[in-house]
């Protein structure tokens, strides 16, 4: 009377691959709330008393004078890359298709580091933009390397 129907045959390969691609999708969603909260700053900026023309110099630089930059993203990033890698393992067992999530968030950054459509990159070449490369990436694999070793060791 508890047995619970599981989707066998065509339907859980069906199930598998909605599953997939909704990760792959969830990957870029991700990455896009990622990149555009990265420039948050906690504090208080000392702005400049405004002047008639429009200096020719950094902007960013003069608005956020004062600020600490508070770059929280790079956190969910760490903690949400290897999420979706470790559902992605639900879906299968093999390794190069458990870093989709992973490839489609990396190539999504590069995107938004190298042009976007107004014709400006929106990530800045600064530490925060570095330091959420790298903790986007990190995690997720190690927690590949942890699942392909452990595989390998027959745990």
């Amino acid at each position: 009377m508890g047995d619970a129907i599981a989707a066998t045959g065509p339907a859980r390969t069906v199930l598998n691959a909605v599953i997939a691609g909704l990760l792959l999708i969830d990957a870029v969603i991700t990455l896009g709330l990622e990149v555009l909260f990265l420039p948050l700053y906690a504090g208080q900026a000392h702005l400049p008393e405004p002047t008639p023309v429009m200096a020719s110099g950094p902007l960013a630089s003069t608005m956020t004078a004062g600020a600490i930059p508070l770059p929280f993203t790079v956190l969910a990033a760490a903690v949400v890359n290897v999420l979706l890698v470790a559902g992605m393992g639900v879906v299968t067992k093999r390794i190069g298709v458990m870093a989709l999530p992973i490839l489609v968030w990396a190539v999504g950054f590069l995107v938004c580091a190298g042009f976007s459509p107004s014709g400006y990159a929106l990530l800045m070449g600064d530490w925060p933009t570095m330091l959420l490369l790298i903790c986007g990436l990190l995690p997720s694999g190690m927690y590949l390397y942890y699942r392909a070793t452990a595989r390998l060791a027959g745990a």
